[in-house]
């Protein structure tokens, strides 16, 4: 068990750092959900390129699609490395607030309160937790009982 004196719990700017490059995962996330929920239902267009054309309740299915891919890429990486890959380029990585790897179910929490963590918008409702918190925890963390470190 590592004590508090070991460790950099880390803040706001580089994680906003390492959210900013997975937020491009994501976007590449969007680009296999929304095609194979269009190829499901038959929602592909063609003429001068391929794309979904996806409204309604088709749509919806689309944005679950992604939001599981996404909150998988958080929650299997996390478990297995510690570390998405924009943790990974900012040199940080979660890990139990005792010290140790995180569990699925630790990794999954925090990631699905990332829900929570975002509202209203744009991480508010997270950042303002972090800043009251001695080791910059969000809610998701704060559940799950993990920390954000420098490696």
């Amino acid at each position: 068990m590592e004590s508090d004196t070991d460790r950099t719990y880390c803040g706001v700017g580089i994680r906003g750092v390492a959210m900013f490059v997975d937020s491009f995962i994501w976007i590449f996330l969007t680009f296999i959900a929304m095609p194979f929920v269009g190829i499901l239902t038959g929602n592909i267009e063609t003429g001068n390129g391929t794309y979904a054309d996806l409204e309604g309740t088709v749509a919806v299915l689309g944005l679950s699609l992604w939001f599981v891919l996404a909150i998988s890429y958080h929650t299997v990486f996390e478990w297995k490395y510690g570390q998405t890959l924009g943790k990974y380029l900012v040199s940080i990585k979660v890990e139990h607030k005792n010290g140790g790897t995180l569990s699925l179910r630790e990794s999954f929490l925090r990631n699905l309160l990332r829900l929570v963590d975002w509202l209203p918008i744009f991480y508010i409702v997270g950042i303002g937790v972090l800043f009251v918190s001695n080791r910059y925890q969000r809610i998701g963390d704060r559940v799950a009982g993990t920390v954000i470190v420098r490696t």
